[in-house]
């Protein structure tokens, strides 16, 4: 559940980037992948099975934190919140999705994020033009 996108190829853009100083590199890398993730959590919360137990508040778009200068990470996960009954979601939404010894894999989180990449990807590219932009002061 990877996309990437590599600024080299976007011309200009690039070169804005290159220009920005590495913490503010940073910040509109991760404004930009973050714009990604949402857009990536909010197509999983509407295909997320309430009916098993998966509460849709509990799917989350999440950063990740990079040591490499120039990347940056964010996904969507589920969070461990525990319930009364002492359930996690972060710990059954893999039954439902991977599958059991006894019941069968019913995937949700894989197909959806698989059928909204150009949407991630569009929306990361959107985020890393208007952040470069306001970064360099040219709002």
């Amino acid at each position: 559940m990877s996309i990437t996108v590599d600024i080299r190829g976007l011309g200009a853009l690039a070169q804005d980037f290159a220009t920005l100083k590495r913490g503010a590199q940073r910040r509109v890398l991760r404004q930009a992948t973050m714009a990604g993730a949402r857009v990536g959590r909010d197509a999983i919360r509407d295909a997320a099975p309430v009916d098993e137990g998966i509460t849709r508040k509990n799917v989350v778009a999440a950063s990740a934190k990079q040591n490499e200068p120039g990347q940056h990470t964010a996904g969507v996960r589920v969070r461990g919140e525990r319930r009364d009954d002492g359930s996690s979601p972060a710990y059954t939404w893999r039954f439902s999705e991977l599958g059991t010894s006894k019941e069968p894999a019913r995937p949700w989180i894989r197909p959806t994020w698989d059928s909204n990449e150009e949407e991630i990807a569009e929306a990361v590219r959107n985020r890393l033009g208007s952040a470069i932009d306001e970064a360099l002061g040219r709002r």
